[in-house]
């Protein structure tokens, strides 16, 4: 018997109900294995958790310290918790009472306001500092300060 891969081009009726019914017979046999097109079901894939490995960075002193118009003010404003350098500290909002700068010292994670502030007033500012980078984004944090400055 010779076997042939091509479908035969002419098919005797008795034959082609035999070709339906074996069809109709194996269907649900198919079905029930998964082997017929859109019966699989893809394979559940976790869900990847993208949980930050790094803490968050802190501002310390969490508050600034009150002065009086015409006094020496020096205060440093140190970061923790950094795993890498902070690259740099600077006022992204607000302003600081006339008479004072922010300075960030380098190499230190630190930064120092000083000076003589010459107007009374409450003042807020966002203090803005980042780190570097190690083969991804640094860390960074903003936190909103006050300083008072009385008569």
């Amino acid at each position: 018997m010779k076997i042939s891969a091509q479908f035969p081009k002419r098919i005797l009726p008795g034959r082609r109900v035999a070709l339906w019914t074996a069809i109709l017979l194996l269907a649900p046999v198919v079905s029930a294995c998964g082997l017929l097109i859109g019966s699989a079901t893809a394979t559940p894939r976790p869900t990847p958790d993208f949980a930050p490995l790094r803490p968050d960075l802190v501002f310390e002193p969490a508050t600034l310290p009150a002065v009086r118009k015409g006094e020496i003010y020096n205060v440093e404003i140190h970061v923790t918790k950094n795993v890498t350098p902070v690259g740099d500290m600077l006022i992204m909002t607000g302003k600081l009472p006339p008479g004072l700068e922010l300075v960030f010292l380098n190499g230190k994670d630190t930064a120092r306001i000083s000076g003589i502030p010459d107007e009374t007033g409450t003042f807020t500012f966002t203090l803005d500092a980042w780190c570097f980078g190690t083969m991804v984004s640094g860390q960074s944090l903003e936190k909103e300060y006050q300083i008072v400055v009385g008569n």
